[in-house]
């Protein structure tokens, strides 16, 4: 549980029943990005009518798809806006994660500063801001492949030119449907460009179509139609068949089913039918250790 003592506040956490709240809490609670994880107890937060969520407008998008979270609720922070609550000053910087997601850095009158980066990738959203990161007093830290030197990544980029590359060739597309593992929101570049690429729109569930055209833009790349071939669901509906009907099972055993993700490097017995690539949206090892060393942080906390 991520609490600032700078804001009153909690962080990707919404601790609303009594018997739970360990601190007393102001009635702003900071939402990083909008992955479930990182969303514990949101749907409390609709019962007291005080509360308001502060995130970017993508991770707003996904709130109200998934958990009907109305506008008037929120307060949408842009990276690098600053939001002045009188007391405190809350600082958004770009966390290179998925769509929307968010660091924020908080410090108070007295000239603390604490920085809770929620999930991030080291890139120069973040770089170009290490001045406003520097010295934090306390650092709460996604350390996600912080513990094991093998979790070394190549750039999102190289790993997108060699999926591309995979589904272009042989007899792979058009003749055979694409299946890609990816999360409600996120892997965003990947699937652009392979829409791209493909010149076609990607199935996806209504809930995803429904987040994406809520976000508009670019990004409004999602169908429900099945006609391009090309579709989108959960690792464990794509490695497993989780939640797929058992008639449908076969025709998408045949399909090039393709898992983007940082754990791939470890696996040491892969399904031989899915196509597993180290694509991560979060920091490598050596890129954590790095931000580590460039942050000089008094206090981390590793999450």
């Amino acid at each position: 549980m991520v609490y600032s003592s700078i804001a009153k506040s909690y962080f990707d956490e919404f601790p609303f029943r009594r018997k739970d709240r360990r601190k007393p809490s102001s009635n702003y609670f900071f939402l990083s990005h909008g992955h479930s994880d990182h969303m514990s107890g949101i749907k409390l937060s609709l019962s007291d009518p005080d509360s308001t969520i502060v995130c970017s407008r993508e991770t707003y998008a996904v709130i109200k798809v998934l958990h009907r979270v109305p506008r008037e609720r929120c307060l949408i922070v842009k990276p690098n806006q600053s939001l002045d609550f009188d007391s405190y000053i809350i600082h958004a910087i770009d966390a290179n994660h998925c769509l929307g997601s968010l660091m924020f850095v908080v410090e108070s009158e007295q000239g603390l500063k604490e920085v809770y980066t929620g999930d991030f990738r080291l890139g120069s959203p973040i770089v170009d801001e290490l001045n406003l990161i520097k010295g934090a007093d306390h650092l709460w830290l996604d350390f996600t492949y912080g513990r094991d030197p093998i979790f070394q990544f190549p750039s999102r980029q190289e790993i997108i030119s060699e999926i591309i590359t995979l589904i272009l060739s042989g007899d792979n597309y058009p003749e055979r449907d694409i299946w890609i593992a990816a999360y409600q929101i996120g892997k965003e570049l990947l699937l652009k460009t392979v829409s791209e690429a493909l010149k076609v729109k990607i199935w996806a569930p209504e809930y995803k179509v429904n987040i994406y055209k809520e976000i508009g833009g670019e990004w409004d790349f999602f169908t429900d139609s099945t006609s391009s071939g090309v579709f989108v669901g959960s690792r464990r509906m794509v490695e497993t068949f989780q939640g797929i009907e058992e008639n449908e099972q076969l025709k998408i055993s045949n399909a090039l089913r393709i898992s983007p993700t940082g754990w791939a490097i470890q696996m040491k017995q892969k399904r031989l039918d899915v196509h597993f690539f180290p694509y991560s949206d979060h920091c490598s090892y050596s890129q954590v250790h790095k931000f580590l060393e460039l942050i000089s942080a008094r206090t981390v906390t590793k999450i």
